[in-house]
């Protein structure tokens, strides 16, 4: 079968790059692109009442324009971005709203948070993620909070977490192997909760793990897209269920680390944290624990479609596995995987960042105006919603172009933001591309795939996913 065309764009850092040799740059290198942002006006930054709202509709009075959303779903903002540009307001979900798509307008809402924006989440988020995580904290406590859990989700824990995020993967394409034609979509779903259980909660990193996750987690989140009615068998219901289930299964081993060694978790060095606001070394709260848990968990919803474009893009004849393999051979190891191991792999590392600019792990944010401000030459209304699209592809998910060699070039101009910016950057960023990048390392060291359909295209709203699901993948090997 076909195998997925990858196409080099002209801006290639590197050049032409033979399909078996390329030369690496640094690990380290970060790139940024040709990128032009909107900027600030400082002659009119200062004279707000004289500046026009951006461009765009409210539509209709209460509802505004959320019917048309729901019945236009990806479509609905790339028509008003292609009509009035990289930022514009609409009135949704009961709020008139600024959209954001531009990076720089992205960077300076995120970093103004507690002077321009707050934080805003659904009222449902205190029952189904919890008061005391970090959602819904803000202020000094938010921040004494984030440092605290930093702990538990820092690079420095994650190199401990190897062994478990390689035997995962490892797990997972065995299973692939063996059923020789499988649904892409649903099994990096699967992969991801596993990978989640062993290295958050300390659970086995196999399927039953992932399958029962996975449904738990799919319940829960229902409870954000319905009314929060609590009659039987309700979507609402069956969310609270899920909450109680997953906080039994937490409690469960917390249980069981409290009476042996605690062995190697996010969860399990949460338990040696204390709480930041006693001085007489009280171990972090029951409530934050488990809150913190469940935030984390949300955070990782999106590592399966991540992991889908994954197999996607570096299925059988794709450019960008033959130089993942080439690397691979010529400076990958055979034994365990080491932090050194991935630290020596600058192209693989650049397929994984590329992969989160297309599939971010945090697409999009809300935050609210705390007053009015300037954005991009417009003015935004204090107490407007202002939607931040960390993922400036998302509006153009079937022509993105996947070139990798982005991330190599020390003269970039792009820059995206795949676990967001500021003082609510995703906690667990440091686990998810480690956990990416041991999958792409063993899928492409052992395995070989095609797709049945390597155009598939993708839909955007209300979740991302494959329109067919990657159904089916036939494995080579």
């Amino acid at each position: 079968m076909p195998a997925l065309p990858i196409t080099q764009g002209s801006r290639n850092c590197l050049g032409p790059v033979p399909s078996r040799h390329v030369t690496f740059l640094h690990s380290r290198t970060v790139a940024l692109g040709r990128y032009k942002a909107c900027r600030s006006s400082p002659e009119i930054q200062g004279d707000l009442s004289q500046m026009d709202l951006p461009e765009g509709s409210l539509g209709l009075p209460i509802v505004g324009e959320t019917l048309d959303l729901l019945l236009k779903g990806d479509s609905f903002g790339a028509a008003r971005n292609a009509k009035f540009g990289k930022i514009w307001k609409t009135s949704i979900l009961g709020s008139p709203t600024i959209m954001v798509f531009d990076e720089a307008a992205c960077r300076k809402v995120l970093k103004e948070e507690g002077r321009l924006v707050e934080v805003i989440w659904p009222d449902v988020t205190a029952e189904l993620v919890g008061p005391s995580s970090l959602n819904l904290l803000k202020g000094e406590e938010h921040l004494k909070m984030k440092r605290l859990l930093g702990e538990a989700f820092s690079e420095q824990a994650v190199v401990a977490l190897l062994a478990e995020l390689e035997t995962c993967a490892q797990n997972f394409c065995q299973r692939w192997a063996q059923m020789g034609s499988f649904s892409g979509y649903e099994e990096t779903k699967f992969w991801a909760w596993a990978m989640f259980g062993a290295a958050v909660l300390g659970m086995p990193g196999q399927l039953p793990t992932g399958r029962k996750l996975a449904r738990l987690m799919d319940d829960l989140q229902g409870g954000f897209q319905t009314v929060p009615v609590k009659l039987p068998a309700s979507p609402y219901s069956r969310a609270l269920s899920a909450r109680k289930d997953i906080t039994d299964l937490i409690n469960g081993q917390v249980d069981a680390m409290q009476l042996q060694d605690r062995g190697t978790s996010c969860l399990g060095n949460m338990l040696g944290l204390e709480e930041p606001s006693t001085s007489g070394g009280s171990p972090l709260s029951n409530d934050h624990i488990i809150d913190n848990t469940f935030a984390a968990a949300f955070g990782n919803a999106s590592a399966g479609p991540t992991a889908a474009k994954i197999l996607q893009y570096l299925a059988a004849g794709s450019r960008a596995r033959e130089l993942v393999s080439a690397e691979l051979a010529a400076r990958g190891s055979r034994g365990p995987l080491t932090a050194a191991d991935l630290d020596n792999l600058p192209y693989t590392s650049a397929v994984v960042q590329e992969v989160l600019r297309i599939t971010p792990i945090v697409p999009a944010l809300f935050r609210r105006a705390l007053q009015d401000f300037e954005l991009c030459g417009r003015r935004v209304p204090k107490g407007w919603s202002v939607y931040v699209h960390t993922g400036a592809s998302t509006q153009k998910y079937n022509d993105d172009s996947f070139q990798p060699e982005r991330w190599l070039c020390p003269a970039a101009a792009e820059y995206t933001l795949p676990f967001g910016l500021g003082p609510r950057m995703c906690l667990g960023r440091h686990l998810v591309k480690a956990a990416l990048t041991v999958l792409v390392i063993v899928l492409v060291r052992d395995y070989s795939w095609v797709m049945e359909d390597p155009g598939e295209e993708w839909s955007v709203f209300p979740t991302v996913l494959p329109k067919q699901g990657l159904a089916p993948i036939h494995h080579n090997l």
